[in-house]
């Protein structure tokens, strides 16, 4: 991949990007603020890898999702938000069997 590239990816993606040392290395910093990351690259380190690669580095690991499901706990009805208690009232009630 050549720098130019390397800048116009990081645009596409939303990346913020600039040219800085650091160390003493001659580079562009490339980061996510929705992230909080940066990273630094030199030239020889976009020319030696690819956009995947190099994405891992600006993005460090921080693009987890999170998403639960409980299932099987009690909670107080009158803590329920409006919502909460328009989804309850919207249950279909039946007539349910517990067979041992």
């Amino acid at each position: 991949m050549d720098v130019k590239e390397f800048i116009n990816t990081c645009v596409d993606k939303g990346y913020e990007w600039s040219e800085g040392d650091l160390e003493d290395k001659e580079g562009y910093y490339a980061g996510s603020r929705k992230l909080d990351t940066c990273a630094h690259f030199t030239t020889e380190a976009i020319a030696d890898n690819n956009w995947s690669t190099l994405e891992k580095q600006i993005i460090q690991g921080k693009d987890v999702h999170h998403i639960t499901r409980i299932v099987g706990y009690f909670s107080r009805v009158e803590n329920w938000n409006k919502s909460k208690i328009g989804e309850l009232k919207d249950r279909h009630q039946g007539d349910y069997i517990v067979r041992v």
